[in-house]
């Protein structure tokens, strides 16, 4: 994928961070305000390996505001017909798409989705550029000044009036700023990608949860019939677990009822890989002439069934705060700030309420943490390794409603 061509350093705004959230942000904004001078920075190219993706039917809606539908379509996702969670008891209970406004869903290959919003960024008139080394500390006086090593070498420093820090769970720009986050639990996913025969026509189109005494299953087809697996799991549980080898998987993965006869036909591609998907938030998500937006922000349990569909939202959000505060607006950004607080506190209470569905192992220390009122983290905690982002959703909110009604 080709960058932009510009050869700019002022900006109206930069955008640190191109995955969904820091796409969505500019391509918004474009939207909002055709005049604006806008840089996306991205530390991808899209070409290294991003844990797949399964949207809710409903993010037609969105990719259609943004302008990408024809061209999300064009990327031929797999269609998603419903999902299937054996949560609260052993027998799994099916939620059909068939039945939503919209239709069926999709699984996405998260490369090519992302490399489709960083296209139509381009298309819009965006400046995207990758990085090739870490960006120096940010400095601010009127402007924001923030030093940028690009692939090929070259170092540019670049103004701006606004920063978006859409770095995903680090939020490195708000980090940078001495911003802490506020962690709440310490979950973890464990993720291996299978290969089905090409050949094979018996594959199952649906997202399947399945909950467990230390964790929960997750599993979705991908795009080239392949399929993601994941085990949820506290860290530190993972800790005393063997899962590093594909032998140790097996046996792990052995220990699950649906999980392992989905995979019994399957092929695993490669070693396990962790990753983190600890819920957390920045303690503050704006400031002067800056905010923070998608996982940078704050990051859900994965049981939510956000992914992908709350960084595109986040960013139409953060789009509409940015031209208000840019036209004179300085409340806007105090508002940004509440919408976001507001979110995440009844994002907490529906997380504690999608947990305590599951009643089969009361003395399991995963679902009794997750079962209780919730309290923010004192300090920053260190996950079970560097997070790498948020595994994929298993669109499990409509179940949970359906089994708490």
């Amino acid at each position: 994928m080709r960058e932009s061509e510009g050869s700019h350093n002022s900006y109206d705004v930069v955008i640190l961070g191109g995955g969904p959230a820091g796409a969505a942000t500019t391509i918004a904004l474009k939207r909002l305000d055709p005049g604006l001078r806008i840089a996306l920075i991205g530390k991808s190219d899209h070409s290294s390996l991003r844990i797949g993706e399964t949207l809710p039917p409903d993010a037609q809606t969105i990719l259609r505001a943004l302008g990408v539908w024809d061209a999300f379509m064009a990327t031929s996702p797999v269609m998603s017909y419903g999902t299937r969670a054996a949560w609260g008891r052993a027998h799994p209970y099916e939620n059909e798409f068939i039945f939503s406004l919209y239709g069926g869903g999709w699984h996405v290959d998260r490369n090519t989705f992302d490399a489709m919003l960083i296209t139509e960024s381009i298309a819009a008139g965006i400046e995207v550029h990758f990085m090739s080394a870490s960006c120096g500390a940010p400095h601010h006086d009127k402007y924001w000044t923030l030093p940028v090593g690009l692939n090929g070498g070259k170092t540019r420093e670049l103004k701006a009036r606004f920063i978006v820090d859409a770095t995903g769970r680090h939020s490195w720009f708000a980090s940078t700023l001495g911003v802490r986050h506020l962690v709440y639990d310490q979950l973890a996913a464990i993720i291996v990608f299978y290969q089905f025969d090409p050949d094979s026509a018996a594959i199952d189109h649906y997202v399947l949860v399945e909950a467990s005494q230390h964790g929960w299953w997750y599993s979705a087809l991908l795009p080239g019939k392949q399929l993601s697996v994941a085990f949820m799991a506290d860290a530190a549980y993972l800790r005393q677990v063997r899962w590093r080898s594909s032998e140790e998987w097996r046996s792990l993965s052995a220990t699950s009822s649906h999980t392992r006869r989905r995979i019994e036909m399957a092929t695993p591609l490669r070693n396990p890989i962790v990753c983190s998907a600890a819920s957390q938030r920045l303690e503050r998500v704006a400031g002067e002439d800056w905010l923070a937006v998608g996982d940078a922000a704050s990051t859900f349990d994965p049981v939510s069934s956000q992914g992908i569909i709350k960084g595109l939202r986040s960013g139409v959000c953060a789009a509409r705060t940015i031209c208000r505060y840019l036209r004179g607006r300085k409340a806007a950004l105090q508002d940004y700030a509440d919408f976001i607080e507001r979110e995440y506190s009844n994002y907490l209470n529906a997380r504690s309420n999608y947990y305590r569905l599951e009643q089969r192992w009361p003395d399991s220390s995963f679902w009794q943490q997750r079962q209780e009122k919730i309290q923010p983290a004192s300090r920053e905690q260190r996950p079970v390794s560097q997070p790498v982002g948020m595994v994929a959703s298993p669109v499990m909110a409509r179940h949970i409603d359906e089994r708490g009604a």
